[in-house]
């Protein structure tokens, strides 16, 4: 059925749902799986503005980069019997969904897999979730994954 599932993973919960889905659906459709992760510096607070006196933000990123990578490692660990690569990509000055929905385009995907937290507050009342906006951007199906 899918010949190309890319599923976006972070550090949660429902991450570790998608992860799980992704595989049951990579290894069932004999498909291609890219585990990726965007290493977002905007964590850092607006692109290191907050932190800049204080913080070298070279290091900053490397540091952010290397916590993504990170996940990737572990999470190439459960493909067994799959064929998976990872893919650790960067959300500089852009959206995490733009930067996921550009690769699921370049790799091919026909399927993206992702996490879906359910938060609630008002950066989601306006701007949405990564899934979210994901899901209305992405010309491959998407596959929202709640905890379970």
């Amino acid at each position: 059925m899918y010949k190309k599932i890319m599923v976006a993973i972070d550090d949660s919960e429902t991450s570790r749902c998608a992860l799980a889905e992704a595989l049951h659906l990579a290894r069932t459709s004999d498909a291609k799986l890219y585990i990726t992760h965007v290493a977002d510096e905007t964590l850092m607070g607006m692109h290191g503005r907050t932190f800049s006196t204080s913080l070298n933000i070279d290091n900053a990123i490397k540091a952010i980069a290397d916590a993504g990578q990170k996940l990737l490692d572990e999470a190439i660990k459960d493909a067994e019997g799959v064929d998976a690569e990872t893919l650790l990509l960067e959300a500089r000055n852009r959206r995490v969904s733009e930067t996921l929905a550009d690769k699921a385009r370049e790799v091919g995907a026909d399927l993206i897999v992702i996490g879906r937290h359910g938060q609630r507050g008002i950066a989601t009342l306006i701007l949405g979730s990564v899934a979210e906006q994901l899901a209305k951007i992405a010309d491959a199906s998407v596959l929202l994954v709640r905890k379970h």
